[in-house]
């Protein structure tokens, strides 16, 4: 499943698949984060195994245990940052695009799960799922 949404979202967004690759993790964790336990509990019995066996048991606990108040402006700079895009614009269709597809390809209703995820940073008409 993760070369599919790798595939796809590099396809529609003119983007090297590397790049997705890169920061299909950061934006799962994020999404982990920034849940509820009890939200970020069911996320990590959808998303793939290969993208949660990414992350340590730790990590894991810590999603299960504790929510973060991270700002969709945090998560752009890190996509920019750490994926080399250095383009917030096309940082942000990143994030609307990698969302959108694990929304869709976990089965999760946006209303349960992402519907609320960055609605929480308020401040922008980003909405991924609108």
């Amino acid at each position: 499943m993760m070369d599919m949404i790798i595939n796809a979202v590099a396809q529609k967004l003119g983007i090297s698949p590397q790049i997705v690759q890169m920061a299909l993790p950061l934006i799962s964790k994020f999404l982990l984060q920034k849940s509820t336990p009890d939200q970020a509990s069911g996320l990590l019995s959808a998303l793939p195994n290969d993208l949660t066996g990414m992350f340590s048991d730790s990590e894991k606990k810590d999603f299960t245990t504790t929510q973060q108040n991270l700002s969709e402006d945090d998560m752009i700079s890190m996509i920019d940052s750490k994926c080399g895009i250095n383009d917030k614009a096309k940082s942000k269709q990143v994030l609307s695009e990698i969302m959108n597809s694990l929304q869709q390809n976990t089965g999760q209703d946006k209303g349960d799960l992402f519907g609320s995820m960055l609605g929480k940073a308020g401040k922008s008409d980003f909405n991924p799922f609108g």
